[in-house]
């Protein structure tokens, strides 16, 4: 659990973020999103955090600033017909009516208005979204286990704010965050590939981009992409 936010000066600057201590974590992190900085901590580690948040404190202020001007660059998300969402990197558009089940087709997103009065259209719009992110996820995650030849136990669809994915080892969990069904095939897929590699390599070492590279030759470019187009991949402000 993360605990209350602390502030450290760095060059001057008052720097807020928040410490989480985690199981899985086998390594101090710090990571930056849109909704801040976050220090992660494995569970049983005693460190000085704001020495670690000076430590790397030149790579904090530029993560600071790089999602401030990522925050501007938000789309405005409206859940109303005829608004735009998208799915598999092509935007779709929302409409309600008398249909048999809520589903996506190439152009649109067709929602069963019957559900859509029982909740809203946000509350069907994600019901869908984890719905069709967990059967295409599962069936992109068999494909890749059996090429890299490794397993995993379980998929959970998660609305994780700064990550895409994660991998435990401990229990075979792969993670994966339902808003990036947004995204293109080819990204979903290097992210699924990095996830698990994990598997096989824990760290992000050059034994674990090795094998990444020999599934996704240009992941270099996937990455940059989520670093540079995240931002579009937002749901609700709940997604930040």
């Amino acid at each position: 659990m993360p605990t209350p936010e602390r502030t450290v000066t760095i060059q001057g600057e008052a720097v807020a973020y928040e410490v989480r201590r985690s199981k899985e974590a086998s390594q101090v992190r710090i990571d930056a999103g849109l909704d801040g900085i976050t220090l992660i901590v494995p569970e049983g580690r005693e460190v000085n955090t704001d020495d670690v948040m000076l430590e790397k404190g030149d790579w904090v202020l530029k993560q600071r600033e790089r999602f401030a001007r990522y925050r501007d660059q938000m789309p405005e998300r409206r859940f109303e017909e005829g608004e735009t969402f998208p799915v598999l990197g092509t935007d779709r558009e929302v409409v309600v009516g008398n249909v048999l089940f809520s589903h996506i087709t190439e152009k649109k997103i067709r929602l069963d208005s019957s559900r859509v009065e029982a909740t809203s259209i946000k509350g069907e719009l994600e019901r869908l979204y984890r719905e069709e992110a967990r059967n295409y996820f599962t069936e992109r995650a068999k494909h890749f286990s059996e090429v890299l030849g490794v397993g995993y136990e379980q998929i959970q669809i998660r609305n994780q704010k700064t990550r895409w994915g994660s991998y435990s080892q401990r229990t075979g969990t792969l993670s994966l965050n339902f808003r990036l069904l947004m995204a293109s095939a080819d990204v979903i897929d290097y992210v699924i590939v990095h996830e698990l590699a994990h598997a096989e390599h824990p760290n992000h070492g050059p034994r674990f981009w090795r094998l990444v590279e020999q599934h996704v030759t240009d992941y270099e470019a996937k990455n940059e992409w989520l670093k540079e187009n995240g931002t579009s991949l937002i749901f609700d402000g709940s997604s930040i």
